[in-house]
């Protein structure tokens, strides 16, 4: 439940959330994913993926872009090596 909170998930795992019924791949399955969750939820390094990828994407909307969001020294490297 907390990591549809703020990520998407997979079909299994959002089937899994509404009670729907699972066959023992799928419940297999999604006992694995909830266990990598579970992992990368008290994941300091994750944390800070997820939340980058979150102001990434509101800096491309306010920009009115898509791509990879990249900060100003990531892009005077990039100048200097063209």
């Amino acid at each position: 439940m907390q990591w549809h909170k703020g990520l998407k998930g997979t079909l299994l795992t959002h089937k899994f959330v509404k009670g729907e019924n699972l066959n023992d791949f799928e419940s297999t399955a999604v006992n694995d994913s909830i266990s990598q969750y579970r992992q990368r939820l008290v994941d300091i390094s994750w944390f800070m993926r997820s939340l980058s990828e979150l102001i990434a994407r509101m800096a491309n909307k306010e920009d009115k872009c898509t791509g990879r969001f990249h900060s100003l020294p990531s892009m005077e490297l990039t100048l200097r090596a063209n």
